[in-house]
């Protein structure tokens, strides 16, 4: 029965513990990805816009992998995209796409964020450690096929 206790006791402290240090991590997270590019921003924007232009470009559209999620366009503007993406997570991920030009230079720097909001529980706060590693690969891949997409259509 004592080992029975402690075993208790224990698992509650360590819990307690890893809740406590969870809490250390923000219940928001933002990845950013930019890449320079010299095509116009109505170009490199209409291959966001157009979910139909994802599959050439987007490395999570090319399957059928994301069939199960759902997309919501929030904000559409000369300069922003904003898609939410909703799938498995418990809260819609916020997928932007930002165009900067910097004064009279003949190329532009298209930046990719996501932003994660995270539940109160400590393995969705953990596992988010991981997310630069899974999702910025992701992102990279898909501003390079952007690159390539939009010098295409330049042609």
């Amino acid at each position: 029965m004592r080992i029975i206790k402690l075993a208790v006791i224990s698992f509650v402290f360590f819990f307690g513990l890893l809740f406590l240090m969870s809490l250390l991590v923000p219940s928001r997270v933002r990845i950013s990805k930019a890449i320079n590019l010299a095509p116009t921003d109505s170009t490199v924007l209409n291959l966001v816009r157009n979910q139909a232009e994802w599959k050439r470009w987007h490395p999570a559209y090319t399957a059928d992998s994301a069939r199960n999620q759902q997309l919501t366009k929030v904000t559409d503007t000369d300069t922003l995209v904003a898609f939410d993406i909703t799938g498995r997570a418990p809260y819609p991920v916020r997928n932007s796409w930002e165009v900067h030009r910097f004064g009279a230079q003949d190329s532009l720097t298209l930046q990719w964020y996501m932003d994660f909001r995270l539940s109160y529980l400590p393995w969705h706060k953990f596992s988010s450690l991981f997310y630069e590693g899974t999702y910025g690969q992701m992102m990279e891949m898909g501003l390079n096929n952007i690159k390539k997409a939009s010098t295409e259509d330049l042609r």
